[in-house]
């Protein structure tokens, strides 16, 4: 649990976990980024309570994880931007708690040109830092298996 830590201003939750412990990150006053990773399937209640100045939260959850009470408790949800998979906008416009954020957009998965230097080669590392390819191509990366990648200092993500 994090609950009061002053001292945090991001945290990511890595697609190894599916549930966000009730007040994991409660008053965590300087937490202004939250990335929630793919397998998130339920959040505590007052997870985030009282992180008041949140202002951006991600979510790669395709379904939207199932929120108990109070998860966004005093997080300005008029003001904070919401991006979560494109395809599933819809979703999170309806689901209980996500429905609050009024800024809600989608993400783009997959590459876009703009990470490429001006060959269109760049270097592919594994989340973890292991190099996997080296001055690939648009078409090579997009053959690389599914998961996540960092490309010219970018994450991006193959599904």
């Amino acid at each position: 649990k994090y609950e009061g830590c002053s001292s945090l201003t991001s945290v990511t939750i890595p697609n190894s976990v599916t549930r966000i412990g009730s007040e994991a990150f409660s008053d965590c006053t300087n937490l202004q980024k939250v990335n929630i990773g793919n397998s998130v399937k339920t959040i505590g209640e007052f997870a985030f309570n009282k992180c008041t100045n949140i202002t951006q939260i991600s979510s790669e959850a395709v379904v939207p994880p199932t929120c108990e009470s109070g998860v966004f408790f005093y997080i300005n949800t008029s003001k904070c931007k919401l991006i979560v998979p494109k395809n599933s906008l819809d979703a999170y416009k309806q689901a209980y708690q996500w429905e609050d954020f009024l800024l809600i957009e989608g993400s783009t998965t997959g590459i876009t040109n703009t990470v490429y230097n001006k060959a269109g080669l760049a270097d592919v590392y594994t989340i973890d830092g292991a190099k996997r390819l080296s001055k690939a191509s648009t078409d090579e990366i997009n053959a690389l298996p599914k998961g996540v990648y960092i490309v010219n200092g970018k994450k991006i993500i193959i599904k």
